[in-house]
């Protein structure tokens, strides 16, 4: 997990008021490998392993209640990047759920960028191992992120208003969130955070953040 986006990330018990302190055991390149992510408020504490993160909050959350992943054919590389934008600068991007199988071919077309994949908190921590500018964690519907720290998400839409909430708050000014299974329940929605649709089409909906 690379250094900078540690420092972007917060409690997801105590919210995003409250940043976490990194104790790192490995690190490589500027990367935390092996380590702990701790909150000076309430004193919890979050493993980092093989460059994932474990931020659940036990009884915090029901698990029904988390991220959800896309229930049919998965998007390729190449329509997340242009979907989000992807062609220059840089910045965090985050997918979620099994939307994040195709972090590692985003990274062979992308340059620049941090790609997060965000996991349910039924996962198993231990399946994953970030690579290069992958990184994981598995957490509840609280995001532990601050504030517009992402420069674009991609979303199933299949999950609660709660969590979609979440997205919208750590989405960037002008960042932009693509909802690969669109309804119009999440639209409407949307639409009431005063997000800007760009493009909606196939079920695909392309939202940006003004």
């Amino acid at each position: 997990m690379h250094l900078l986006l540690v420092d972007q990330m917060t409690c997801p018990r105590c919210g995003p008021e409250f940043g976490l302190i990194l104790l790192a055991d490995k690190m490589k390149e500027r990367r935390v490998l092996d380590g702990q992510l701790g909150c000076s408020n309430c004193r919890s504490q979050y493993p980092l392993v093989d460059g994932c993160g474990d931020l659940r909050v036990p009884f915090l959350s029901d698990p029904s209640e988390g991220f959800l992943g896309v229930s049919g054919e998965l998007p390729k590389a190449m329509e997340i990047a242009a979907l989000l934008g992807l062609t220059g600068g840089y910045g965090n991007v985050g997918l979620i759920g099994n939307l994040s199988g195709g972090i590692r071919d985003l990274i062979e077309i992308t340059t620049n960028f941090e790609f997060v994949g965000i996991h349910h908190e039924t996962d198993d921590l231990s399946v994953y191992t970030a690579i290069d500018r992958e990184n994981g964690i598995i957490c509840g519907p609280r995001l532990p992120f601050r504030n517009e720290c992402f420069r674009g998400v991609v979303v199933s839409g299949r999950e609660k208003q709660d969590c979609m909430m979440e997205v919208v708050r750590i989405l960037a000014s002008n960042g932009r969130l693509a909802v690969w299974e669109s309804t119009l329940e999440s639209r409407d929605f949307l639409l009431q955070l005063g997000l800007k649709i760009l493009m909606k089409q196939r079920g695909i909906a392309v939202w940006e953040r003004s």
